[in-house]
């Protein structure tokens, strides 16, 4: 994209209870859902737009402003026509996509860093949709409830960057932003091997 506008974070709450399945009102992935914490929007929303302007030269709208434009266009109802009225607050900002994410589980660990009860539980996803005709041109996830080390030795390597303790839901959150970001199309390195 020339101009992406970048949408504030959406939370998904389940219909009912915690531990059923929600579907992401864009694509229609499903997650498990649970509890999501006051304040979860704000971490994801800040972690995304410092990753962004790290990797990316792709000019950026910021969350603050796109989502004053996604407010005043689809209201409250945005859940039925979200699609449309994504793609018309990238043109109404004059971009020619918009990042749209969504949170379906964002649980604090219960305990320390070092013992818990229960581990954090992160889960949320982040779409691009063109505004010409809401086709979504890249979508990526992230889905986790921490593990022990001993249970997790496939994520040796984050342990061994973020530090050998228990997470707190926000850590982890930024630790999955910046994995779900590894897989963005639009990084710098990418267009330089290209």
């Amino acid at each position: 994209p020339k101009k992406l506008a970048v949408m504030p974070f959406i939370r998904v709450d389940a219909p009912v209870m915690p531990g059923n399945t929600v579907c992401c009102p864009l694509t229609g992935a499903t997650f498990n859902s649970g509890q999501i914490i006051p304040g979860a929007e704000r971490v994801l929303d800040q972690a995304l737009d410092i990753d962004l302007r790290q990797i990316t030269s792709v000019p950026l709208v910021p969350y603050a402003q796109t989502g004053l434009v996604f407010g005043q266009i689809a209201g409250r109802q945005f859940k039925d026509n979200l699609r449309e009225d994504a793609a018309a607050t990238g043109k109404k900002l004059g971009a020619d996509a918009v990042m749209v994410g969504f949170i379906f589980r964002f649980r604090q660990r219960v305990g320390t860093g070092y013992a818990v009860d229960k581990p954090a539980s992160v889960a949320f996803d982040l779409s691009v949709v063109r505004v010409s005709d809401g086709t979504v041109l890249w979508k990526n996830s992230f889905d986790e409830t921490q593990q022990s080390l001993s249970q997790d030795l496939l994520n040796l390597g984050q342990y061994m960057k973020h530090g050998l303790s228990w997470y707190t839901a926000e850590e982890l959150g930024k630790i999955g932003m910046s994995r779900l970001l590894e897989r963005f199309p639009w990084r710098k390195t990418a267009s330089k091997t290209e």
